[in-house]
C-alpha cells in the first residue's frame, strides 16, 4: 500500500505550478535586482568619466592662475554632473617635461598638484605611467575624479570606488599656474638645474 501511495504521488502533476513558483520567484527577484544594480554601476561609471573629462576641459581653457576657490567650484560641478554630493573628490595636477642643464637629461616634473577632499601629489611618481610623451617645456593637465558607489541591493556587488583620470593640454595659454599667497608659481621654462653641486673651476694662473 505504501508503494502504491508513493507511485501515485510521483505520477500526479497537480500543484506543480505552485512548486515551480516557489523555486523560481526568488531567482527571478534576484535577477531583476542584479540587473538594476549592474545598470546603476555602469551608469555611475559613465557619469564619473564624463564629469572628470568636463573638469579637465574647463581647466584647459583657463588663461589665468587657479586657486582653492576654483578647485572647490570644479568639485561642485563634478558633484552636480554625477548627481551625487557624497564623499567625491577631485585632484588637479600639472606636469611638464624639463631638461637638466648640467646632464642634458630630460624628465617629467610635477609643477603643482592640488585637490578637494584629496591631498595633492608630492611628486610625479603616481602619475608617470599615465603621462604620454611630452615636448620639452610642454604642460599637461591631469584631473583625477574619485566617486564612491554603493549598490542599492546586496546581490553580490560590494561598495566600489570609481577612479577616473582625464588628460588635457592647455588650449589658450602655454601654462596653467597655481595662485597662492606668494602669487603665481610659474613652471619651469623647459630647463632645470641638477641638485648636485656644480664642479669647482680653478682659474688659470696669471
Amino acid at each position: 500500500m505504501t508503494q502504491r501511495f508513493f507511485r501515485s504521488f510521483v505520477q500526479k502533476e497537480s500543484g506543480s505550478l505552485s512548486v515551480e513558483a516557489v523555486l523560481l520567484i526568488p531567482i527571478l527577484a534576484w535577477a531583476i535586482c542584479a540587473t538594476f544594480v549592474f545598470f546603476d554601476a555602469f551608469k555611475t561609471l559613465n557619469l564619473s568619466q564624463k564629469a572628470t573629462f568636463a573638469v579637465a576641459d574647463m581647466l584647459s581653457r583657463e588663461e589665468v592662475p587657479v586657486d582653492d576657490n576654483y578647485i572647490e567650484a570644479m568639485h561642485e560641478i563634478f558633484d552636480y554632473m554625477v548627481g551625487d554630493a557624497g564623499e567625491n573628490a577631485i585632484r588637479v595636477s600639472v606636469v611638464t617635461r624639463v631638461r637638466d642643464i648640467n646632464t642634458n637629461d630630460e624628465f617629467l616634473e610635477l609643477v603643482w598638484s592640488e585637490g578637494f577632499n584629496a591631498d595633492g601629489h608630492a611628486d610625479i611618481t603616481p602619475l608617470e605611467t599615465r603621462i604620454p610623451t611630452l615636448s620639452l617645456g610642454e604642460q599637461l593637465i591631469v584631473v583625477e575624479g574619485v566617486q564612491e558607489w554603493t549598490p542599492t541591493f546586496s546581490v553580490g556587488s560590494a561598495q566600489y570606488i570609481f577612479r577616473e583620470v582625464a588628460l588635457a593640454r592647455p588650449r589658450f595659454s602655454a601654462q596653467i599656474c597655481w595662485e597662492d599667497a606668494s602669487g603665481c608659481n610659474a613652471p619651469s621654462v623647459g630647463v632645470t638645474t641638477s641638485t648636485e653641486p656644480a664642479p669647482e673651476v680653478t682659474p688659470p694662473n696669471t
